[in-house]
């Protein structure tokens, strides 16, 4: 098994993210400042998690 490289984790979680606000899958918000921290919250999802899998035994 291999491990993913940070690099790696970033560049998909901003391809995701991209598609994500696209796509109406990120709540906007009238207040910026809230859409940005859902757009955070989002991405470091996907960065926290990718390559991590849970033990199924």
């Amino acid at each position: 098994m291999f491990e993913l490289t940070d690099t790696y984790k970033c560049q998909l979680a901003k391809s995701l993210t991209e598609l994500a606000i696209q796509n109406g899958l990120i709540c906007q918000h009238e207040n910026s400042v809230r859409t940005a921290e859902e757009v955070t919250h989002f991405f470091d999802t996907i960065v926290n998690t990718v390559g991590k899998s849970e033990n199924m035994d």
